[in-house]
């Protein structure tokens, strides 16, 4: 299943006639509505997290979420772009809206999904038509040290994921976070959570982070799918195509010198 608000099949590649997901999302089966739920998450603070972000459509409110990498590009989940514009997409910066009905104060100028999409990779960038107004800290950095992936990525580490999708109290639209146990890690993919603690629709291309033990944050997951909403997710490895965003974008990431040598 995919974490895109209006997404209750991992087929579906088209969102609702309305893209919001409330208490329930497209089907009105007992099954999807029973997956529509965040589980064991907490409200982020007023402010907390800036370089998470909502993806909205000018026809009305968010459908996923997505990370601030560098103040013109954004990260989110391919199934999040495949099919959109970017004339009717715009991304929301801030504590979101009950509901999720918002509108995003930065045109996107490009969107595109990696040419090598599918069901293991899926990753998208955004470009935006004016700088996002963050601070410079608002950035938190991609994880690309082969010893601080080490460091974070093991089997029991843990994975902060942030997003504005579906919660366990029926609510959507609000930046919350939780939380999840890595469970297993390919090249491409990492799967978290379970046990309550997990991300949902709407979650989808948003963020998971985690916390050196130097007390320095690192990006390195993108939400991407998952079952019964609080059984654990999967998520894309950033690292593995953040070199093709920088060279396909054209923007400079700051990224580790040789890092993409």
């Amino acid at each position: 299943m995919k974490r895109m608000a209006g997404f209750n099949k991992a087929v579906a590649l088209v969102p609702c006639s309305v893209l919001l997901a409330m208490a329930a999302g497209c089907g009105s089966t007992t099954e999807s509505n029973s997956e529509q739920k965040v589980y064991g998450g907490t409200r982020v603070p007023t402010g907390g997290w800036k370089n998470v972000v909502a993806i909205t459509q000018k026809s009305g409110g968010m459908y996923c979420s997505g990370t601030a990498i560098a103040p013109t590009v954004v990260i989110t989940a391919a199934h999040c772009a495949k099919g959109f514009k970017a004339a009717n997409v715009a991304v929301y910066v801030g504590d979101g809206k009950e509901g999720g009905r918002v509108s995003g104060q930065y045109q996107a100028k490009t969107i595109k999904y990696s040419p090598k999409y599918s069901t293991t990779n899926d990753i998208a960038y955004i470009t935006l038509t004016q700088a996002l107004d963050l601070p410079e800290e608002a950035y938190i950095p991609v994880l690309t040290a082969e010893e601080e992936k080490e460091e974070l990525l093991g089997i029991g580490g843990v994975g902060h994921i942030v997003g504005f999708g579906n919660r366990d109290d029926g609510g959507f639209g609000v930046k919350f976070e939780v939380d999840g146990k890595i469970t297993k890690l390919t090249s491409n993919e990492i799967s978290i959570g379970g046990s309550g603690k997990d991300s949902c629709q709407g979650d989808s291309g948003g963020p998971v982070f985690g916390k050196l033990e130097n007390g320095e944050w690192r990006v390195y997951g993108v939400t991407s799918r998952g079952g019964a909403c609080g059984t654990g997710g999967i998520y894309g490895l950033m690292h593995a195509n953040i070199c093709w965003v920088q060279e396909d974008s054209g923007v400079d990431l700051g990224l580790p010198k040789g890092t993409c040598d």
